[in-house]
């Protein structure tokens, strides 16, 4: 008989906070496949609202002189509340007591609320109601994307969190092309965000049917001012080896967003490519580095659990990365530029798997602050993308564009060395 839809979202593992739990030695197989693609699905029903509809909408509320600063204004706070939603949510998570689990209440509410608004942001005719949308929807589907990552040491064992890792570090490129394929499938903004959110959220909260979810048995104490705070950050001290590999991930970031961020202007100002050429060749560089994050994601996290080894897949990877960075600065045409971009998405792909794979290893053994640290992190990977365009105006100024990236190279080479301060994970 078909278990209702009460004892398909209880079924769980139950532990106590105070005592952690043990991770299966083998994830089921349901699991292994369902969790990339639920992510991929998350990623794309938040990804084609940034793609293309947020400027759509905002084109067709506004004027040709204010559009530009609504765009900014709409993207720049959605842009804040994701970076601080993934890891406040995530907290929240670890201390969920629900009978559902620590992590379903989250991908299935989170996913559903992100799609009720972006229903509100294809209909909506004021820029306050696209921001207030927008923002609604980071809300969502960050919480839902925060609890989905955490399920991985939750399900998964040492053995195998390279290759699970690997098949997650797949599912952005992934998701942002199935955003643009539904983007360019419709003509009305609405259609266009609501499309995608759909078979995203369906896709997600099918998956929160197919594993056994952790559930607490004893209620944390409520939340303060202090413990709140704390969703943002872990103590150095008590966990120096997260505390390196932030370090290194956020240095290497900001290599990567050095190296990604002005490559319109490059083509532009660099190489004096027409503006009506502009979207094509970033778009043709966009899809050469996607494919080779997805080419290399899979089989960096295999070899990393074949070999047992993290760190030095770190370093090689990020070294392959920042490879690229150079092969960009020193391009004389806009085809060397694409292959530097290949090649900086063949590092990405490795060192986004092995990387996932170093943290959750770091993770502390209570297993009690799982979600909160994989946002934590979140961070290092998106505060780059605020930071880089403020170190960017006075470096460009000074030796341009290639000297942006030069200079990103070697912040990124630096924050790949310094994973050997880890200890405990080879």
């Amino acid at each position: 008989m078909a278990l209702n839809l009460n004892q398909q979202l209880a079924g769980a593992e139950r532990i106590s906070p105070g005592l952690g739990s043990t991770p299966p030695k083998s994830a089921s197989r349901a699991y292994i496949i369902g969790m990339p693609i639920a992510s991929a699905g998350l990623w794309m029903a938040v990804l084609a609202p940034a793609l293309v509809v947020l400027a759509i909408k905002v084109s067709e509320i506004t004027t040709p002189d204010t559009r530009a600063g609504a765009l900014s204004l709409v993207a720049g706070v959605g842009a804040a509340v994701a970076l601080l939603a993934n890891p406040f949510f995530g907290r929240l998570s670890d201390r969920t007591t629900s009978r559902f689990g620590m992590r379903k209440p989250w991908i299935v509410g989170g996913s559903l609320i992100g799609l009720a608004a972006l229903f509100l942001l294809g209909s909506a005719t004021e820029v306050g109601a696209v921001l207030v949308a927008w923002v609604v929807a980071q809300l969502g589907f960050n919480a839902a994307l925060a609890a989905l990552v955490a399920t991985l040491p939750d399900q998964a064992g040492p053995t195998e969190r390279g290759r699970l890792s690997g098949l997650i570090g797949m599912t952005l490129p992934i998701g942002l092309v199935a955003a643009a394929f539904f983007a360019q499938m419709f003509e009305t903004a609405l259609q266009m965000a609501v499309v995608p959110g759909i078979v995203g959220t369906t896709i997600a909260i099918a998956f929160a049917f197919t594993f056994k979810d952790r559930v607490l048995t004893e209620k944390p104490a409520p939340l303060n001012v202090k413990e709140i705070l704390g969703s943002f950050y872990f103590n150095p001290e008590d966990y120096p080896g997260l505390g390196w590999a932030w370090v290194t991930k956020f240095l290497v970031y900001v290599g990567y967003c050095a190296g990604l961020l002005y490559l319109p202007y490059f083509f532009t100002d660099h190489f004096h490519v027409a503006e009506t050429q502009v979207t094509s060749l970033v778009f043709q560089a966009t899809l050469v580095s996607s494919a080779g994050t997805v080419i290399t994601s899979l089989a960096g996290g295999w070899i990393s659990d074949r070999l047992g080894k993290r760190k030095s897949m770190v370093i090689i990877s990020a070294l392959i990365m920042m490879g690229g960075l150079v092969v960009i600065a020193t391009s004389t045409n806009t085809g060397q530029v694409l292959v530097g971009q290949g090649i900086l998405g063949l590092g990405l792909g490795v060192f986004s798997a092995v990387d996932v794979a170093l943290i959750t290893d770091l993770l502390p053994g209570d297993q009690s602050e799982n979600a909160k640290t994989f946002g934590v992190f979140n961070i290092a990977q998106a505060l780059p993308q605020s930071l880089v365009p403020a170190i960017a105006f006075p470096v460009i100024a000074l030796g341009g564009y290639p000297a942006l990236f030069l200079g990103g190279a070697v912040v990124g080479i630096i924050g790949a060395l310094l994973v050997t301060r880890i200890k405990g994970v080879k």
